[in-house]
């Protein structure tokens, strides 16, 4: 009979030393894995939105597909809500986020986050009709809109005297600015520009100034508990910083680079 407890309370704590030493769930390395599944957030051209024909396309997209290439793996990508990137990742849904995430404190108490691969500005949109916004002291009583868990959203929450009006997707944020709802949104610079001119709100639209947040430096993500698959994604990262693949990448989706 204590043999038979032994044996069980052995298998109890091998199995709670896998919990607590492995990746979530004491499920193995995403590196043993022959897919790799991607999230992301599909209204935040040029970054990441669906083209025409509905397909996901955008800069994170095209990145994250390569470094999933050279693992020799396949990628499977999960469009969603920007605020529930992180808690998927957390409970092992996806195995990576590309989506323009960018490197906060808070989040890297969270998340692993690979060498970043750019540094960006954020700007204020405004309705092409409303009078010049210049300073946030020109916020003060106006409303802004924002994609909710940006750190955009984060930043113009913690100024005075503006209301804030939170969205999950992007574009809903930036369609009430155009219906003057909001008297202003919050974006990265490059995503700016490109809601400014596209064919949904071309003519609607002026970008006012911009601000320098903290956390503008932008990188994939990976759970904390797997080091291999992250030292691998960084390894990855590098070489095509190097070989000049991500300055091509800004080339062709007309982004910022640091």
């Amino acid at each position: 009979m204590v043999m038979k407890k032994s044996v069980v309370l052995v298998m109890f704590f091998a199995l709670l030393l896998g919990v607590v030493g492995g990746p979530a769930f004491g499920a193995g390395s995403v590196m043993e894995k022959d897919t790799v599944i991607i999230g992301t957030s599909g209204s935040y051209p040029p970054f990441e939105f669906h083209d025409k024909t509905g397909a996901l396309v955008g800069f994170d997209i095209d990145l994250a597909n390569e470094v999933v290439a050279r693992l020799g793996k396949k990628a499977e990508w999960v469009d969603m809500a920007f605020d529930g990137v992180i808690p998927s990742l957390l409970t092992g849904k996806i195995d990576m986020i590309a989506a323009c995430l960018s490197i906060t404190e808070e989040r890297s108490k969270k998340v692993a986050f690979s060498t970043p691969y750019m540094v960006s500005l954020s700007a204020f949109v405004l309705n092409k009709d409303s009078g010049e916004m210049a300073t946030l002291e020109d916020l003060k009583g106006k409303t802004v809109a924002v994609q909710l868990g940006t750190t955009q959203d984060v930043y113009i929450s913690e100024v005075e005297g503006v209301t804030v009006k939170q969205f999950p997707k992007l574009n809903d944020a930036v369609r009430e600015v155009t219906l003057k709802r909001a008297d202003a949104s919050l974006m990265d610079e490059t995503v700016a520009e490109t809601y400014i001119n596209s064919e949904e709100f071309k003519g609607q639209l002026k970008k006012s100034f911009t601000v320098e947040l903290k956390g503008a430096k932008q990188a994939l993500a990976v759970s904390q508990n797997d080091p291999a698959f992250l030292e691998a994604v960084n390894k990855i990262v590098v070489q095509l910083q190097e070989e000049g693949f991500i300055s091509e990448l800004h080339k062709k989706w007309n982004t910022k680079k640091e």
